[in-house]
Parts: C-alpha cells; structure tokens; sequence
C-alpha cells in the first residue's frame, strides 16, 4: 500500500512543475506595413493639347516627362525599396526573438512563423501589399512612352523617329492637322506653323549630319532642353537644297577645329538666300570629349536670322554631332 501511494506522489510531480512554470510571454508585434506616400500621380499626360503650335506641345511633353521622371525617383523607388527593408526587418525579428526563445511555447513561435512568412509574401513584388505599387508604375511606363514619342513627333529633334498607323491616331486625337504644305509649296518649311515640328530637321539633319540630333533616349528629354530646335528657328526658312548647303557648312568648320574658322554658302535655288557657319569657341573635356559652338547666319530678303548652337564629339569619334 504505501509503495502504491509512493508511485502516485511521484507521478504528480510534473503536474506540480508545471503548475509552476510562469506563463508565456507576449509575442513581439510585427512592424507595420509600410505605405506609399500621399504625392498624387502627376496628370499632366495630355497637358500639351492645350498648346497650339508643335514647339509649345513638345515643351509641355518634356515638362510632364520631368514631373513623372521625379515622381518615379520620390515616390516609386523609395517605397520599393522600404518594403524590401520592411520583410529584411520582419525575418530578423523572427530568428532574433522568438526562433530560439523556449519561453514561447510550440503554439506560438508557429503561429507568429506563420504570419511573419505571410506577410513576407505579401510584400513581394508580385504580393498584394505592392498592387498599387504596380499599377502605377506600369501607368508610369506606358505615360513616359507615349509622351516620348509625341515629343519626338512635335519637336522633329529624333533622328529615327518614323510615322505609324499608331501616332498618326495620335495626331487625329490631337486635333493635329497633316500638314501637307511642305509638298504644296516645293518642300519649303513654314516658320509659323511648323515650328520645330513634324520632322521639320530632316534636311539638315537627317541627310549631312546623320544622328546629330539623337537625344531620343529616355533621359535625353529633360537633360537635352531641345538641342535641335534652335537650329529649326534656320533651317524653318530653308528649301531642303539650302539645308544640305547650311549642314555642309557646319561640316565644314567642325572639321577645322579652329576658333574663327567660317565656311558660306549660297542658295542653288534662290538668289537672295545665302548663310555662313562660323566657330566661335572651342573647348576640350577631361575625359577627352571636344565641343565647339558654332554661330549659324542665314540672310533671306536681306533679313538676317542668327543662332547658336554647340557641338561635340565623343572620345574616339570621328565626327562632331549637335548637343544640348
């Protein structure tokens, strides 16, 4: 009887222990999810149809491209940027706190696992907490691609650029008229209603230079502030035979890399069109990069119409191309 009471005294004992065992404790709380910040989209994709004339539309393209640019650069990346920091945090607090704690029972470091390993997903790129996220920079790239070519259809200063069946929609939901008189009147470009549009340094540019004018790439459009319209304020006044006479003239100077040196030329088809190209400085960069300014004169009726412009030439290129 008494080794029956021993063997019932002895098997209480881990009931006893844990009668005295202190309770859990609380679980950490898991660092909120970060939010996007409250700056609004910019909506400024069709500002450029309020302006009438090509320059003004591609000047109003490429201020709406500097504002999404900074919206991208403000809002967009440091948001991704703190929920990869956010999911860094959350996985650390796990393995620093609770992974190893044996004061946790089994119950809870899996339930907290569990819910750390969610939120982890969700905070992916592809997770739900990055939905808005997504869509607006998808809307960031289709709004970027749209305004880069309609820059390129109404400044004329993207040497590649060509007309599809898409942007010539684009100019129907312009309101843009095709502008036709180029053909009606010997090819002659008019200062007044095709300033520095519609392909307007095709000439000059396209034909002598090559890609001079190539600032088409994504960042060219804020950093190039219209590199080639300064020249169509010339070359607008000009049939294209004068073009190709101006850009050989150009061609002309570069090639003397000399302060002073000025090359003219006369109009094969109008007697009272002549022009000159002049270098007026010359400077050399450290990483061997060459620019040189070049002052164009064009004289039509006696009226003279003169501009500036600067070219450079990249280290091991040959030849000089128009730059911002």
């Amino acid at each position: 009887m008494a080794a029956l009471i021993g063997l019932a005294a002895l098997a209480a004992l881990p009931l006893a222990a844990d009668a005295q065992r202190p309770p859990p404790p609380p679980l950490p709380d898991i660092p909120a999810t970060p939010v996007m910040s409250g700056a609004t989209y910019p909506d400024c994709r069709y500002d450029y149809r309020r302006r009438s004339e090509p320059f003004d539309k591609a000047e109003a393209t490429n201020r709406c491209i500097a504002r999404l640019d900074a919206y991208h650069a403000e809002v967009l990346a440091p948001f991704r940027l703190r929920m990869i920091e956010h999911q860094e945090q959350i996985s650390a607090l796990y393995e620093a706190q609770v992974m190893n704690d044996f004061d946790y029972t089994q119950e809870q470091a899996d339930g907290f696992f569990a819910a750390i390993t969610q939120e982890h997903e969700d905070s992916n790129p592809d997770g739900r907490h990055m939905a808005t996220a997504r869509e607006i920079e998808a809307r960031y790239q289709e709004d970027r691609a749209f305004l880069q070519e309609r820059f390129c259809r109404y400044s004329g200063t993207c040497a590649d650029y060509q007309r599809t069946a898409e942007t010539a929609e684009r100019d129907r939901a312009d309101g843009t008229e095709q502008r036709a008189r180029r053909e009606e009147d010997g090819g002659r470009n008019n200062c007044n209603t095709e300033r520095a549009g519609g392909g307007l340094l095709g000439g000059i540019l396209g034909g002598v230079l090559g890609d001079a004018a190539g600032i088409g790439a994504v960042g060219g459009f804020v950093a190039g502030q219209f590199a080639g319209v300064l020249v169509a304020e010339i070359a607008c006044q000009l049939d294209p035979e004068e073009q190709e006479r101006m850009a050989e003239a150009t061609e002309t100077v570069t090639a003397q890399e000399e302060v002073g040196a000025t090359a003219e030329w006369t109009s094969p088809t109008r007697a009272d069109v002549s022009g000159s190209s002049t270098v007026t400085a010359l400077t050399s960069q450290p990483n061997g990069a060459s620019c040189m300014d070049v002052t164009d004169v064009v004289i039509v009726s006696g009226e003279e119409t003169r501009i500036s412009k600067r070219m450079c030439r990249g280290p091991g290129e040959a030849r000089y191309t128009l730059a911002a």
